[in-house]
């Protein structure tokens, strides 16, 4: 199974406006839209994309699957800040498919992919805004079963299209 994490783009930083409510910024639609493009562009297949139930995360989801046509998406509370990855793997799981996108926001998605590729916490991986990462798990669906196979900037997706 392959599992892409992408973290939200740049979001309005409204100090008037709920933490769940802030939008993207022009620049953060710009960022998921090099994200979409890139996806395409390197024939990504991803059945399903599940995003966190903030409004970035909403936002920079639906851009992406604009784009790639992914056959569904869904938003699901198992991508807040603080929640059980485990219950996410579960999740997951269930949805019996070959590939997954999840849109989310740190310190979850650096959390999450460090205990697929290594079994813990511990394992830093540095999601930017924008930032799309794949792991694929090998075997089973548990800690430690994945591989990191990029991490990649929506700058650096740009910068590869252009090329």
């Amino acid at each position: 199974m392959l599992v892409y994490f992408l973290r939200h783009g740049d979001a309005s930083s409204d100090s008037n406006l709920q933490d769940s409510e802030r939008p993207l910024t022009e620049l953060g639609m710009d960022q998921a839209l090099h994200v979409g493009k890139f996806l395409e562009h390197i024939n990504a297949k991803i059945n399903i994309i599940l995003t966190s139930p903030l409004i970035r995360a909403c936002q920079t989801g639906e851009i992406v699957h604009s784009i790639i046509r992914a056959p569904r998406i869904e938003i699901t509370e198992n991508l807040r800040n603080g929640t059980d990855p485990g219950v996410l793997f579960k999740q997951v799981l269930e949805l019996d498919v070959e590939s997954v996108m999840l849109v989310g926001h740190e310190p979850f998605l650096s959390d999450t992919i460090g205990l697929l590729i290594s079994g813990s916490t511990d394992t830093y991986i540095p999601m930017r805004k924008c930032s799309l990462a794949e792991v694929e798990i090998q075997g089973d669906f548990k800690y430690g079963s994945g591989a990191l196979k990029q991490l990649t900037h929506s700058d650096t997706m740009l910068q590869l299209l252009k090329s």
